[in-house]
């Protein structure tokens, strides 16, 4: 059986399935300069990568303790 989590879209009416049975690896990184995510107030994002690198969800956090607690709370593990 598959697990997906909701996202809700900022700013926008789209919402998202993710299914974390896809998930192979989680990146956390720092906002760049050379990414902008549209809100400079968010610092972190995680991308969810397939087992062939392929991205399959990006998601901007304000803190990475946010990231943190997101990853652990929906996939059971510490970043």
């Amino acid at each position: 059986m598959s697990q997906f989590v909701r996202i809700d879209k900022e700013n926008s009416q789209k919402t998202v399935l993710l299914n974390l049975d896809l998930v192979a690896t989680v990146e956390l990184s720092q906002q760049s300069d050379l990414l902008s995510s549209g809100n400079d107030s968010r610092k972190v994002y995680t991308t969810f990568l397939a087992p062939d690198k392929t991205a399959i969800a990006t998601l901007h956090f304000d803190t990475i303790a946010d990231a943190n607690a997101w990853v652990h709370q929906h996939l059971g593990v510490e970043l």
